[in-house]
């Protein structure tokens, strides 16, 4: 393992729709890092002509669910009117708070070609005083995202703040996400935040002279200057904790007893609906989350 490496997790395969992704966090040693507590990594993978990509509707509340791709097109649609289409590049953050409902789903343009698709999808728990706060979204397009060049390698800062600049999409707390170009040249982690991790998507990634195998999320040590080279692509996530906070399926909430009243709400379908894309809508799970 690298030096300046507090845990480096593997990922792990988890169905989602009719897909399958690859798992980094909650880790059963590591939750949280900085507010993020779950992050999915999904592809590359060749959709054929004809197939689709989708993910019914499904509640969340006490987070925000940040997408972001790095090939392919998805369509979000969510229980506060709000429509976009993703595309490589650009940011799509939904606040759920009190709650929210919504989907994804392959642009319907795309479905009669073959195309890549890949992409990574996390979720950041709201500080204290916010978990219950009033549904929203924001898309920031992809020229909208900072982008700085190391050298020959060039950095993203595609949420919150890293590197001297801001993203125009702030985070719901000090936080980075951030997408790291490499091409040979090393990129030193210039990020404040107080717990940071390194994934390493694709490509020839090394990790303070170490190779970071593809998939795998490395957790720094606190206030270790890590440089990042190689010839690939890699994403830098972190931030401030947000404090201890619980996770089931799709809530998240510091108060056992709001996940609780979720669950109702959700099965008796309470929740706020997404006009013209509820249903059909995906129940609970029959065990765990």
């Amino acid at each position: 393992m690298a030096a300046g490496v507090e845990l480096q997790i593997e990922p792990r395969v988890r169905r989602v729709g009719a897909g399958s992704v690859n798992r980094l966090l909650p880790f059963r040693t590591r939750r949280m890092v900085g507010p993020f507590i779950f992050a999915d990594l999904f592809g590359p993978e060749e959709l054929a002509a004809g197939s689709a990509s989708s993910v019914d509707a499904h509640p969340h509340i006490g987070l925000s669910t940040v997408t972001y791709l790095l090939a392919g097109r998805m369509v979000h649609r969510d229980s506060t009117g709000a429509v976009a289409a993703v595309e490589p590049g650009a940011v799509n953050w939904m606040t759920a708070g009190s709650g929210v409902a919504h989907t994804e789903r392959s642009h319907p343009d795309d479905v009669p070609t073959d195309r890549d698709v890949h992409g990574f999808q996390t979720w950041v728990a709201l500080p204290d005083g916010d978990e219950d706060v009033a549904p929203s979204f924001q898309h920031a397009p992809a020229e909208a995202i900072p982008t700085l060049a190391v050298g020959a390698s060039t950095v993203r800062v595609a949420v919150g703040t890293g590197w001297g600049v801001a993203s125009p999409v702030a985070g719901s707390s000090p936080l980075i996400l951030a997408e790291l170009r490499l091409d040979g040249d090393d990129v030193p982690i210039e990020v404040d935040h107080p717990e940071r991790a390194v994934l390493a998507i694709g490509g020839s990634v090394s990790l303070n002279g170490y190779p970071l195998p593809e998939g795998h999320l490395a957790v720094l040590q606190p206030g270790y200057r890590s440089l990042v080279g190689g010839d690939g692509v890699a994403m830098i996530l972190g931030g401030e904790p947000v404090g201890p906070r619980r996770i089931w399926w799709n809530f998240v909430h510091s108060d056992p007893e709001r996940i609780e009243a979720a669950k109702a709400e959700w099965t008796e379908q309470r929740f706020p609906l997404v006009p013209g894309d509820h249903d059909p809508w995906i129940p609970l799970p029959a065990l765990g989350g």
